[in-house]
């Protein structure tokens, strides 16, 4: 599939954060997680996943609106977005 932004999966870096809690937005177990996520290195993720993405440096996660982390926003593929972190999870702690 192509990258549709209209379609695409947000990514944020609170979500692969094992600083944080759950009610933080850390959406993976600790073990799939790692500290202090960049953009630079969830894009690197969804490359190794051969998915196409975008980074968007001025957006803020929701629920911590002032920090400004930005996201990354990926092709929706074949899989579900659950799936899709724990595969690009996997690939952060494995390239950390």
């Amino acid at each position: 599939m192509a990258y549709d932004d209209d379609n695409a999966i947000v990514l944020w870096p609170e979500y692969f954060d094992r600083n944080r809690t759950r009610s933080q937005g850390r959406r993976l177990p600790v073990q799939l997680c790692v500290d202090k996520p960049d953009l630079d290195i969830i894009a690197k993720g969804a490359m190794i996943l051969d998915l196409e993405f975008k980074i968007f440096e001025d957006k803020s996660y929701p629920a911590d609106w002032a920090a400004h982390a930005g996201c990354v926003r990926v092709e929706k593929g074949k899989i579900s977005k659950s799936e899709l972190l724990r595969e690009i999870g996997k690939t952060l702690v494995a390239n950390s």
